[in-house]
Formats: structure tokens, sequence, C-alpha cells
């Protein structure tokens, strides 16, 4: 009887292309929410999903509903985006008082380190706007 033993050792890339991401989160004036990512920075690693948590809280005394809005800077790294999960431009009422977490889930597409326009972008912003709905 002959025994075969296979060991796998994952193909070790140093040619990973981190993009460090600063994560800005604001409140239109008129809306009494408080709004905060658990994190100011992350880093991305093209091809790996990446979750983001935030928190967002009515600080009234009335129901107010909002919409998030989502951007990214440099702007060129939009269409290698794919947001898996995200809670922006989706009408969201907050009772008062309440508090809730939302996670944006993405996954930024390996050939944004291909494109000639964003291989050599190594630091970016992901910016959400909370609005009166």
């Amino acid at each position: 009887m002959f025994f075969i033993v296979l060991t796998f050792f994952p193909k070790k890339n140093n040619n990973i292309q981190l993009i460090k991401t600063q994560l800005i989160t604001n409140v239109h004036k008129d809306l009494p929410l408080e709004f905060k990512s658990d994190t100011k920075n992350v880093s991305i690693i093209p091809g790996e999903v990446k979750t983001i948590n935030y928190v967002v809280k009515n600080t009234s005394n009335e129901t107010i509903s909002g919409i998030a809005v989502f951007q990214v800077y440099p702007s060129e790294l939009e269409p290698f985006i794919t947001k898996l999960n995200c809670f922006c431009h989706e009408k969201q009422t907050f009772k008062s008082g309440q508090e809730n977490k939302y996670s944006l889930v993405l996954l930024v597409d390996p050939k944004v380190m291909k494109n000639k326009n964003t291989k050599n972008i190594k630091e970016a912003i992901i910016q959400f706007t909370f609005f009166k709905k």
C-alpha cells in the first residue's frame, strides 16, 4: 500500500497593491444624525471582499428619514468598485434616539492594478453624506 502526501503552499505574492482608504462621513446640516464608521482608515486589497461598518443615530425627538450618497475619490476608481451590500441610495427612517448599524461590503476589481489610469493609485477616499429625504 502506498500513500501520497501532497502539501500545498499558497503562492507568495509580493506584488500586492494596498489602497489605503480614508473613510469620511458627513450629515447635511438639516438632518439631526450622528454618523460614523467604526474606523477612520482601511487598507483595501484589490480582489478581496472588504466590509466596513457604520453607525447612524437620530439625535432628535422626532422620526426622520434620510438617504446616504456614496462617493469615491479619485473618481477613476469608481468603475472598479462593486458594492455587494450598501445602505446608500435607499431611504432610511429613524425613530427618535434610534441607532442603526450598517455595513458596506465592497469588492475592488483586481483589474484596477493593470489599468493605466488606476495602477499607481495608492490612496483613496470613500465618503458618505446623509441628506434629508
